[in-house]
């Protein structure tokens, strides 16, 4: 027996659908009945979670998005962690990784503008497959172990990293209790770390033995294997797909205009670039920073930066459970940002006087804030459009994202080279930071 057809977007089962989702209206109430008249192999009903408060029926999309988050991340640092060998193969520096980056953001950045049109069309759980699978193709191109080729490998990666938020945002959005929104949307993000943890531990000590073309081959492997694992899950969340929907050139356009024609949206966007761009700039020169200025050996300031890294992805649910129950996510993200300066400024001035444990204490809190802010702001985008926009207006967002992280680094490392000091480059960042936070608390957002 086939599917029922997909409600057409903004029809009548969809308007029913979105109000069983604010709120607990009789229509919707009659939604969730009709929605759940699926054919048995249909793995998840997805308006059983509707109006629920329970977590129960959200667990297994959430594993789903997460999965496909770590890989998707996994694939963008793949490159990155074996740049070493493969940089001493090809007989470049291993400072070509940072171009590499850079094609990979970029890729990332025009695909997360498209994805919202994607997701209406195909689904977000079709578009979370296709985000693993052209990270894996652009992974397996790598191999040919040409420039060029490489460079093209780069932008696909990047693409694949592009597509997996916003897709996954639509199907959690439409999963969700919104009491638990930003809780769930935190635990998601924190797969971001946890695909870095794994191309760190695990593709070394392929590459050491095996090579470093075969490292790359298994990540690209195990990237796209998760879109076979969470095929079982579209069944019952791409049941809003609408074929009809064209995705034409002007969906990157579309998905700027609803940010920056969105109230409630500027200051977030504002936020997700400031915040990007504080993030990436740790990211990058932390562990220099450490050494040059902190006087610590490599060992040392890389354990430093792992508290970091750790503490992050602590923060990253905290601050989810916070938004949820004690306070809301803009004053919440505001607050964050006064941390983030607080504790950026304590870092102007690390020196080798400053003890191992003073140092660790200082990064664990930057990782407390400049570090764990990201599901919090995903889960406000989700909050304040309607269902059938989460993918678009994401996508918006996540652009002010994505050129959050090309800024950053490189205005930090500009500051730094211009004046000789880390600490005038912390500043020049903590002045973003202080227009966002200002943004922020000016008020809560008319929705």
């Amino acid at each position: 027996m086939g599917l029922p057809p997909a409600p057409r977007a903004g029809g009548p089962q969809r308007r029913e659908l979105r109000g069983s989702a604010d709120g607990a209206t009789s229509s919707g109430r009659a939604t969730v009945a009709r929605f759940r008249i699926v054919p048995p192999r249909t793995p998840l009903p997805v308006s059983a979670t509707h109006g629920s408060t329970s977590l129960r029926g959200v667990a297994w999309p959430l594993s789903a998005m997460m999965l496909v988050q770590a890989m998707t991340t996994m694939g963008v640092v793949t490159v990155p962690v074996l740049a070493p060998a493969i940089a001493a193969a090809l007989a470049v520096g291993s400072s070509s990784v940072g171009p590499y980056q850079s094609l990979a953001y970029a890729g990332a950045a025009v695909l997360t503008l498209m994805s919202g049109s994607l997701v209406r069309r195909h689904g977000g759980v079709r578009v979370n497959q296709a985000s693993v699978m052209v990270s894996a193709a652009g992974l397996a191109l790598t191999v040919i172990g040409t420039l060029p080729v490489i460079a093209l490998g780069a932008l696909l990666v990047g693409m694949g990293y592009g597509l997996a938020t916003p897709g996954a945002s639509h199907v959690l959005a439409r999963v969700c209790p919104a009491a638990h929104r930003g809780l769930v949307f935190s635990i998601k993000q924190s797969a971001v770390p946890v695909g870095g943890l794994l191309a760190g531990v695990l593709l070394p000590p392929v590459a050491e033995r095996f090579g470093w073309a075969t490292a790359v081959l298994l990540s690209a492997a195990l990237v796209a294997v998760s879109a076979a694992i969470i095929q079982p899950l579209r069944e019952g969340v791409d049941d809003d797909r609408d074929p009809a929907h064209r995705v034409g050139l002007g969906a990157p356009g579309q998905a700027v205009r609803m940010v920056l024609s969105t109230p409630a949206l500027r200051p977030v966007a504002l936020a997700a670039f400031s915040f990007a761009a504080m993030q990436l700039s740790l990211f990058a020169f932390l562990v220099t920073y450490l050494v040059e200025r902190a006087g610590r050996d490599l060992v040392q300031a890389g354990l430093v930066f792992a508290a970091m890294q750790a503490a992050g992805v602590v923060a990253r649910v905290a601050w989810g459970w916070v938004s949820d129950r004690l306070l809301p996510a803009r004053p919440l993200l505001g607050l964050l940002g006064v941390g983030v300066i607080v504790t950026t400024l304590a870092a102007t001035a690390f020196s080798p006087g400053w003890s191992l444990a003073a140092l660790t204490a200082v990064a664990v809190a930057m990782g407390l804030t400049a570090v764990g802010w990201n599901g919090v702001y995903l889960a406000e985008v989700a909050r304040v459009v309607p269902l059938d926009q989460v993918g678009t207006a994401t996508g918006g967002v996540l652009m002010f994202t994505f050129a959050g992280v090309a800024f950053g680094p490189a205005t930090f490392g500009a500051t730094v080279a211009l004046t000789g000091s880390y600490a005038a480059a912390f500043l020049v960042m903590d002045a973003l930071v202080l227009v966002t936070v200002v943004a922020l608390l000016r008020g809560r957002a008319r929705v």
